[in-house]
C-alpha cells in the first residue's frame, strides 16, 4: 500500500553548475547556509542559476524528459531492438526494471530538488528585499521562481499522477510549497492543479509590468539589454513563458476556455500577428532548425551536442544501428509516411532540416537538436494548437492553419477533421521536445504510438510509479 505522506524535505541547499550559464558568473557552491546565501541579492541569482543547471541535467531536461526517456514513452524511436539497448525496457513500459526504476527515481529527486532550492528562496524573498537594488529585480526573481515551482510540479504530476480524465480527484503528487522535513501529503489532481495555477498567475503578476519578455517588451527592450540580471529573458521562465504554461496546464485541466484566453494574450486572434518580440518562422533553414523566433522559453545548455552525440549523433551513426545500445532512430517509410505531401505546395521546412540518414537504409536520426546550444521548452506553436484545439471550427482551422503555413504547409479548408490534423502536427512539431507522451496521456488514449502505435491499459502506462524510497517511506 502506498503512503500517503511522503517526500521529505531535502536538508541542503544544493546547486549544480554543471552547465554553462552566460546569465551570471558564479563560483560553484555545495553546501551554503541559508541566512548566508541570502545577505546579498547575488544570493538570489545563485539560486535561480542553480535550478536551471539542475534542469539542465541527463536526469531532467537535458535528455530525459526532452528526447530521451518520455519521448521513447511516446513510441518516437521504433528501432530500439537491441536487448542490450538502454531503452529496450522502456520503450515496453517496463518500469520495474532496474534501469527504468533509477531513471525514473533520478527524475522524481533532481526534479524535487529544484523545488526544495526555489522554496529556500521563496521564504526568504519578502524579509530580505533590502538587498535587491530594486524593486524590478525584486519582482522578477520571485515571479520566476513561483513560475519555476510551478513549471516543475506541473511535470512531476504529468509524469507521476493520473490525468483529469482518468479522475481528477485520485491522489497525485505532493505540492512542496515550504521547506521542510516532513513528509507532505500527495494532493489530488485537482488540487494540484489548482496551485499551479495560482502560482502561475501570481507570477505572471509580478512579472507583468517589469519583464522584457512581456507586455511592457518596447519599453524595456533598450534599457535592460546590458544589465545581466534583465538580459537574455529567453533562457528564463520570463512572463510570456509563464503564460504559455498556464495555457498548457488549463488544456491540461480540461478548462478549454481559460486556455484559450491565455494563448490569445500572446498570439492573438487567428491570421495576427504574434506579440514582439516573437515572429513565426518563414524558411527552413540548417542553421535555424529549432525556429528560434518562436522559442518562448529554452535552457541554455553549451554541452548539449555532447549529450546527444551517443544517441543521434556522430557516436551513434558511426556505431550503426546494429550495435549501439544507445541510438535512437525511427523507421524511415513511417517519418516519410508523417510528414508526406497532402497538397502539391506542401514543402515542410521540418522535413528538409529535422532528419538524417543512418546506415541503414530503414532507419533514420533526428538532428533537429544538432548544433544547437538550447534545449527548447515552450514554443509559440504550442499555442496555435492550443487555440485551435479550444476554439474549434473555423477559428480553431484558421490558428492551425496559420502556423502551417509557417511551416511551408498548404491550408486546410474542412473543419471536420480538425482534431486528427491537429494531433498530426503535434506528432511532428514536438519530436525530442518531450511533449507527445503527455498528449497521450491527456486524451487517456488506449492506443499511443507517433511511428510505432501500441495499444496500452491507461492507468499502467501513464502513471509512472513512484519511486521504492517514496512508496516505503515511513514503514
Amino acid at each position: 500500500m502506498k503512503k500517503q505522506y511522503i517526500l521529505s524535505g531535502l536538508l541542503v541547499i544544493t546547486f549544480a553548475f554543471s552547465a554553462c550559464n552566460d546569465w551570471f558568473d558564479v563560483s560553484p557552491k555545495s553546501e551554503v547556509k541559508a541566512d548566508d546565501l541570502y545577505s546579498s541579492e547575488s544570493g538570489f541569482r545563485d539560486v535561480l542559476t542553480g535550478v536551471y543547471a539542475l534542469m539542465t541535467t541527463e536526469n531532467l531536461y537535458g535528455r530525459q524528459l526532452t528526447f530521451g526517456y518520455v519521448d521513447v514513452l511516446a513510441q518516437y524511436y521504433d528501432k530500439i531492438s537491441l536487448q542490450s539497448h538502454e531503452y529496450i525496457k522502456t520503450i515496453n513500459f517496463q518500469y520495474d526494471e532496474p534501469t527504468d526504476e533509477n531513471a525514473i527515481s533520478l527524475m522524481w529527486s533532481t526534479q524535487y530538488k529544484a523545488i526544495v532550492n526555489l522554496n529556500t528562496l521563496l521564504e526568504y524573498i519578502d524579509t530580505r528585499k533590502e538587498v535587491f537594488e530594486s524593486e524590478t529585480i525584486y519582482r522578477l526573481y520571485k515571479g520566476e521562481a513561483l513560475a519555476l515551482r510551478a513549471f516543475l510540479h506541473f511535470d512531476l504530476l504529468r509524469l507521476f499522477g493520473p490525468s483529469v480524465a482518468m479522475g481528477e480527484n485520485l491522489a497525485a503528487i505532493p505540492y512542496m510549497e515550504t521547506y521542510t522535513n516532513i513528509a507532505q501529503p500527495r494532493l489530488s489532481v485537482r488540487e494540484v492543479l489548482d496551485k499551479i495555477t495560482t502560482d502561475l498567475n501570481n507570477a505572471r503578476e509580478l512579472m507583468k509590468e517589469v519583464d522584457s519578455y512581456g507586455p511592457e517588451y518596447e519599453n524595456l527592450k533598450d534599457s535592460y539589454a546590458e544589465d545581466k540580471r534583465l538580459a537574455n529573458r529567453k533562457f528564463h521562465l520570463n512572463y510570456y513563458a509563464a503564460t504559455a504554461l498556464l495555457a498548457r496546464v488549463e488544456l491540461y485541466a480540461q478548462h478549454p476556455d481559460e486556455a484559450l484566453a491565455a494563448a490569445k494574450e500572446i498570439i492573438g486572434t487567428a491570421g495576427s500577428d504574434p506579440v514582439q518580440p516573437f515572429q513565426l518562422a518563414s524558411a527552413a533553414s540548417s542553421s535555424d532548425r529549432l525556429f528560434d523566433s518562436e522559442i518562448l522559453f529554452s535552457l541554455e545548455m553549451s554541452n548539449l551536442e555532447d549529450i546527444i552525440d551517443p544517441y543521434f549523433g556522430e557516436a551513434a551513426s558511426s556505431t550503426g544501428l546494429t550495435t549501439s545500445t544507445t541510438m535512437l532512430a525511427f523507421s524511415t517509410s513511417k517519418k516519410d509516411n508523417l510528414f508526406a505531401q497532402e497538397s502539391s505546395t506542401d514543402d515542410d521546412y521540418r522535413l528538409k532540416t529535422w532528419f538524417a540518414s543512418t546506415s541503414s537504409t530503414t532507419a533514420s536520426m533526428s538532428n533537429k537538436l544538432t548544433d544547437s546550444e538550447q534545449m527548447p521548452l515552450i514554443r509559440i506553436s504550442e499555442l496555435y494548437y492550443i487555440a485551435a484545439e479550444c476554439a474549434g471550427g473555423s477559428e480553431g482551422l484558421a490558428y492551425l492553419n496559420q502556423i502551417r503555413a509557417h511551416r511551408g504547409l498548404s491550408a486546410y479548408t474542412d473543419a471536420s477533421n480538425l482534431e486528427e490534423n491537429i494531433y498530426k502536427e503535434y506528432r511532428k512539431e514536438f519530436m525530442n521536445e518531450g511533449q507527445m507522451f503527455y498528449y497521450y496521456k491527456r486524451k487517456n488514449l488506449s492506443s499511443m504510438g507517433v511511428y510505432s502505435t501500441k495499444t496500452v491499459v491507461p492507468e499502467d502506462v501513464y502513471v509512472l510509479p513512484l519511486p521504492v524510497d517514496e512508496q516505503d517511506y515511513g514503514k
